[in-house]
Parts: structure tokens; sequence; C-alpha cells
């Protein structure tokens, strides 16, 4: 009523065509707990194992609402708040067809995104980090470190945030990534047959120490495990009544683990010259990204981050860009290697062909989803639905 606040949280959304002339339409789409309860149900049992074939719920709830608005566009920039990040939103059903059927979805973070001017291509640089050796010990990590040859400058930007993380990670032993190390194989043959310069990072030599050194490439790839921590209420972190400073960071909650990262996990000392081996999203917002065309997340959950109506996401994605990264590739869930490793060579293989990012991702998807189908016997988005890129392509 303009006077008090309202106990009820709505979603709504801003609609900009080419066509308008006057302010944005405005578009509700639902109150806050259904979108987040039922709603969010809905399209995680879609995206299970399994494949729930029961999705209206979700096509009500989430697009349905906008199409009156859309009219006849195909191509939609989409910028998500809330829950909203948590959605791969081409494995939407809409009828007898999917949204990545009907529509050509595009990620920015923000309208922003579609300002920016296409630049010369950047020198055909990449690295690649990934497979990981969780358990090294301190002495074989300082070797390697030592081999590394940072110079003074780069040892003072990486002591400024070193050794951050959340209080909650602990006690946990990292799987090896076997399917880690044959992805990178494929995408390194991939990108040095177009004559690119890889530099690699793997086993011992997956360090965080490696990846805070790395300096602007056109490429970045990570192929590890990352994680989301829950939010500290949910957690029961922080109790009702508690001091603010109780609260942790949420840029501290998420973050990509890297070698050694399993003696910081068992509680044992940090020495004062090495890193933790647990790259957080506060961390990764101090990387040297400007003019990197591309980061590519290939891990579990890296896409996620603590979720509050109003504030966004504060993960990996987020830091990522504020480092500099103009675009980045992530999965919303932890995908079977085959399947990983399959829609990783087809993306590459169509943009490194000249496709644009988001196209390339695309295509990637419905010719895994068709082998998906062949391979299954039905559709399951599982398999291929749970990557995602945000940032637009920078226009002529």
């Amino acid at each position: 009523d303009g006077k008090q606040w309202s106990d009820k949280t709505y979603y709504v959304a801003l609609i900009l065509t080419p066509e308008t002339t006057t302010a944005p339409r405005f578009v509700v789409l639902g109150e806050a707990s259904q979108l987040e309860g039922a709603a969010l149900t809905s399209y995680r049992a879609l995206v299970s194992p399994n494949g729930s074939t029961e999705a209206r719920t979700l096509y009500q709830a989430f697009w349905q609402p906008l199409e009156r608005a859309l009219g006849k566009a195909k191509r939609v920039y989409l910028s998500p708040d809330g829950v909203l990040n948590l959605i791969g939103w081409n494995v939407i059903p809409a009828g007898k067809r999917l949204l990545v059927e009907r529509y050509d979805i595009r990620l920015v973070s923000s309208t922003k995104d579609l300002l920016r001017e296409r630049r010369p291509a950047a020198s055909q640089t990449a690295v690649l980090v990934g497979h990981p050796q969780f358990d090294l010990r301190e002495d074989q990590q300082r070797a390697v470190v030592r081999s590394l040859q940072t110079t003074e400058e780069e040892k003072t930007l990486v002591a400024l945030v070193r050794g951050s993380r959340s209080r909650d990670q602990q006690g946990q032993t990292l799987p090896s990534l076997p399917g880690a190390k044959m992805e990178l194989d494929a995408v390194e043959t991939l990108l040095e047959k177009r004559g690119w310069q890889v530099e690699r990072f793997s086993g011992a030599t997956a360090l965080e120490e490696a990846v805070k050194q790395v300096r602007q490439p056109r490429l970045l790839h990570l192929a590890t495990h990352g994680f989301f921590l829950a939010d500290q209420e949910a957690a029961g972190r922080v109790r009702s009544g508690e001091a603010p400073s109780g609260r942790e960071d949420p840029m501290l909650r998420s973050g990509l683990y890297l070698a050694g990262a399993e003696r910081a996990l068992a509680g044992q000392p940090l020495p004062a010259d090495l890193d933790d081996g647990i790259l957080t999203a506060y961390e990764a917002s101090g990387l040297s990204l400007q003019g990197t065309e591309l980061v590519v997340l290939s891990a579990c959950e890296t896409g996620l981050g603590e979720v509050k109506n109003g504030e966004g996401v504060f993960g990996l994605r987020r830091a990522l860009q504020v480092a500099g990264a103009e675009a980045v590739l992530m999965s919303l869930w932890e995908v079977p290697d085959r399947e990983t490793q399959e829609l990783m060579a087809l993306f590459y293989q169509k943009w490194l062909a000249g496709q644009s990012k988001p196209e390339a991702l695309r295509k990637a998807q419905q010719e895994l989803r068709a082998r998906v189908k062949k391979r299954y016997g039905r559709d399951l988005p599982y398999y291929w639905g749970a990557f995602v890129l945000v940032g637009a392509e920078p226009r002529p």
C-alpha cells in the first residue's frame, strides 16, 4: 500500500524489444515462494539422472508469462536474478518442443553486456588447468611453485588474497578426475591444430599459484571439482540474533579445488609461502583476465552460488567477470565424464571453426541431445543441458 513492506516477494520481468518506444514491458512471473518451491522442484526433477517427464509447472512458472510480451522474437537476451540463475533455460519443455528448439536464449549479466563493442581478436593463447593432484604433499607443492618462476610483483598480488576460505570447508577427500585429463588432452589437440599457443597445468602443476599467475589469455579452461556451500542460515551457521560479524562473505562459499587442496580440507596448517589449493570466488575476482574472451569451467556445480532475492548470485561466474572475462561457460550440475568430453569437443570444434560462442554451444547441445536420445532411448537433459554460457557476443 506504499506505507509498509509486504510479507511477499515477487519475481518480475522487464522486457525490451526493438519496437519498444517508451518503458520496458512489466510482467509478473509469480510469488517467490512458488517459483523457489514447486517450480524449482519440478526443474530439479527434470534435470535429474532419471529425468521426470512432468514439467508443466516449470514452463508455466518460468516462461509462459513472457511469451505474449516476446511476440515473434526468436533471440532472447536474458539477465536472470535470484533462483533464476540456477535454471538451464534450454532444457525447459514448451509444449512438444524444448525452449532450445524455439528460441536462441543468450544469458548476460546485465543489459550493459549488449553494448560492448567488438575488439580485434586477441592472440591465440590458451591456458588449460585440470586433473589436479589433490593429495599433493607440501614438499612437492613447494618444488612446483619454485619452477613457476613467478615475479615479485606476481607474488605480492597472490599474497593479497591467499588463504581466505570458508570455515565450513573441512574433512573432505576429493576423488581423482581421470576424465578431466582426457578432456584436457582433447581440447589441447583441437587448439594446437588451429595454431593456438597452449600452456597446460595438470596433476602436480594444477596449483592455485599457477592459476593466479595467469595473465590475460584469450582462453582459460579449468577442469576440476567445483564447490558450493549452502547459505549460512540454511546450514545453521548463523542463528537468529547472531552478530553480523558471524556471517561469511558469500564469495568464500563457492570456488574450485586445485592441487594440494586435501591438506587444507584435513585441517593441516597452511605454510606462509604456499596457497591452500582452494580458489574461492573471492580470490578468483582478483585474477588478471582483462581481455580474456572466454573462461570455461568444466567442473561440478560451478555455476551455483549463494542465491537471495534481489542479490543475484555471488559465485565464480560473477567473480571471473569482475576479473575481466568477457564470457563464462560453466556447468550447473555434475555431468558424467563421457558426455562432458563430448560436449566440450563439439563446442570447441564449432567455435574454432568460426561460429559465435552462443551458437556453438546451442548447436553442440542439440547434437549431444540427439546422441543421448539414441544412447539411452529417451531424452535426458541431465546429460546434455548442464552447461550455460553467460556473456553477450560483442557487437560489430
